[in-house]
């Protein structure tokens, strides 16, 4: 169910196709009534033929199919005494065979069309063998012949596209690459790809009537992917990307996609209810454009986020709509196991087993025609391997007269094997004696490698050593602070009450002491939180954060992590870095609302700080304040990232990632 279709802008047939969906976003218009009135102005026969097949491609992109053709015998008419566009013409009049249903006819006119272009070596020529090669690898990928469809990408079409200069062309064949590795379930060599076709969009600055559409497709493809891969916080930049955008276009059937892939978003960090409303969304914008395969996608999205919110009954109705709607018998026998699970959830078990005997009489059928044609390969394979017995008893009796002739060369030729046998040891010999000097070089730069990180290494305990000393120190002023001036206000205190029964006045002295008890204990606190030391880094913040509430601000906390086995130097400076943060938030932000997140992913752990303030310009900002300052060192010391975003009058949001990657340890 979550295998990609890549919705092609280059390929021109997707008009006609029922099954595909044209992107849209901005209003086309504009920019086709300006190439219309070049055309109509332009003297030159030659502008004049080649704006004509554009203007046919793009009324057909908005299935205009009148002006299309209107368009097109235009063109048609004055190619005449131009090579290149009588040439280019092949390309531009192949949509003839799709009409028609000659498949073949279309694919052998792509090829022709392609071998009449290799010939120019002018920008127009490329971006159209771009375009037709892999309108003719789709071709082939409708044949299941993906890994075909792949090398005339990676081999062809795209070198072609970065001579043509057409960042949105080379942008969009990236993307077909990576779309093909994510149907295959190799998300990360997608990702590369995927950030490849976002560079180029990005870059892309010529005008075009698919430029905006292109990019949000990237945006939300990229950031699907990217939530596959758990890499959440890249995910939300890329998302965010597309929201902007899409948010001043509510109409746009782009949301669709955006929808699915935000509510993915939500439900991979388990928030159920948030990946609901955002299917939800998605579901009634898919609905109003009439978007069958994003309307399932995301139903089935759907279904399996009420599936985890034991909403059985809605669960259930997901799927009969499926089953009720989708043509393809694999879905319908995974919708059958699905029904099977929900009626078992409920304790239906005679409609949970009515199910799951579908699926398995289902699954069996696919199997058995799998089977059969399996048994039609190999009888064509046992008659073809008969008729090969047959052919070699008649070739026997031949090469039995060839032997004798073959016996009498052999002696010649012996002496000859011989010599180049000779030569190839020798050969052989000299190979090995280059790949071991090879190898020797190599080993003493693997030798340089280990002793620059053991110095490194070196250089990183010292540092930790150091730290570890401060800590160690801040500890002893703690408990010194605490047991011996502490103690020492207290017992003076005691003696000033007693002062107080023999009716002398130190009411004020009694204050002031109190007063000077609370600070040490702020100041011993701030010091080394007791909670740190003697519970856990989840306990010290939710303390630190309660500590820090008041009337006026109100901090949120949140830990999303079951276990973490953080050494304690790791803690500590985690601790300080949100410490100094809400320090700053509270300072400087003037919020009523601070939120205090912490996540970890394997060996990244991730801090969120966000306020609803008023907000700073953090180009003038980090550079100046030793908050910030003291931050940055302690994130780049953890080989970490730190993101500050602000908006004057809208808030600020700190985001950072910190490696603790070797430094797990059970404390």
């Amino acid at each position: 169910m979550k295998k990609i279709c890549f919705l092609t802008l280059f390929l021109f047939l997707s008009a006609f196709a029922h099954s595909q969906v044209i992107l849209s976003l901005d209003d086309d218009t504009v920019y086709i009534d300006s190439i219309a009135k070049v055309t109509r102005n332009t003297k030159s026969d030659s502008i004049k033929c080649l704006y004509s097949f554009k203007l046919s491609r793009l009324f057909l992109m908005v299935q205009n199919v009148e002006k299309s053709k209107e368009y097109l015998n235009q063109a048609n008419r004055l190619k005449s005494g131009f090579p290149f566009l009588k040439d280019a013409s092949i390309y531009y009049n192949s949509y003839s065979f799709i009409e028609k249903g000659d498949i073949a006819g279309f694919e052998k006119t792509l090829l022709e069309a392609n071998t009449k272009l290799k010939q120019y070596n002018n920008t127009e020529a490329f971006r159209l063998r771009a375009i037709l090669l892999q309108n003719y690898g789709i071709m082939q990928q409708r044949k299941n012949n993906e890994k075909g469809y792949m090398k005339l990408l990676v081999n062809e079409a795209i070198p072609l596209a970065k001579k043509s200069g057409d960042y949105e062309l080379i942008s969009g064949l990236y993307k077909a690459v990576a779309i093909i590795f994510m149907n295959n379930n190799e998300r990360q060599k997608a990702s590369e790809y995927l950030d490849e076709a976002q560079n180029y969009i990005e870059k892309a600055t010529k005008r075009s009537p698919t430029l905006a559409e292109s990019k949000m497709e990237t945006y939300i493809i990229n950031a699907e992917n990217l939530v596959e891969l758990k890499h959440f916080y890249d995910a939300k930049k890329v998302l965010d990307k597309a929201f902007f955008t899409l948010e001043k276009f509510p109409e746009s059937n782009l949301n669709d996609s955006y929808f699915y892939s935000e509510g993915l978003y939500y439900a991979k960090q388990n928030k159920y209810t948030q990946a609901l409303t955002s299917y939800e969304k998605g579901i009634k914008s898919a609905n109003k454009h009439q978007n069958a395969i994003a309307l399932n996608r995301l139903k089935f999205a759907e279904y399996e986020m009420l599936f985890k919110l034991k909403e059985y009954e809605k669960a259930k109705n997901n799927l009969q709509y499926l089953l009720e709607n989708t043509p393809f018998i694999v879905d319908k026998k995974n919708y059958y196991n699905e029904l099977s699970k929900v009626y078992s959830a409920v304790k239906n078990y005679d409609k949970a087993y009515f199910y799951a005997n579908k699926y398995n009489v289902v699954n069996d059928s696919l199997n058995n025609t799998k089977f059969q044609k399996e048994i039609v390969e190999l009888e064509a394979k046992y008659k073809k391997a008969e008729n090969e017995k047959k052919i070699t008893a008649l070739q026997s009796q031949n090469e039995k007269a060839a032997l004798l002739v073959y016996n009498n060369r052999l002696n010649s030729f012996l002496f000859a094997v011989l010599s180049v046998l000779l030569f190839l040891i020798v050969l052989f010999l000299w190979i090995l004696n280059k790949n071991q000097k090879k190898l020797s070089f190599q080993k003493e730069i693997n030798h340089q490698q280990e002793l620059t990180a053991l110095e490194n290494q070196q250089k990183l305990s010292v540092s930790n050593a150091l730290i570890e000393g401060e800590e160690v120190e801040r500890k002893r002023i703690a408990r010194d602070l605490h047991d011996g001036l502490g103690s020492m206000l207290s017992g003076l205190k005691i003696h000033l009450k007693l002062a107080e029964k023999d009716n002398v006045s130190t009411t004020e002295v009694t204050t002031l002491l109190d007063n000077s008890i609370k600070e040490l204990r702020n100041i011993s606190q701030n010091l080394m939180p007791e909670s740190l030391l003697k519970l856990s880094l989840e306990h010290a913040l939710r303390d630190l954060c309660m500590a820090n509430s008041n009337t006026i601000t109100n901090v949120e906390f949140q830990y999303l992590i079951n276990k973490s086995n953080l050494s304690k130097n790791h803690q500590i400076f985690i601790y300080r870095i949100i410490q100094e943060l809400l320090n700053n938030a509270l300072k400087y932000a003037n919020a009523s609302e601070i939120l205090v997140s912490c996540s970890q992913n394997k060996e990244t752990f991730f801090i969120t700080v966000e306020d609803n303030g008023i907000g700073f310009n953090v180009s003038e900002r980090s550079n100046t304040g030793m908050g910030l300052r003291n931050i940055k060192n302690r994130v780049e010391f953890l080989n970490g990232k730190l993101e500050i975003e602000s908006i004057i009058n809208k808030g600020t949001s700190a985001y950072i990632e910190l490696k603790v990657k070797n430094e797990m340890l059970n404390d």
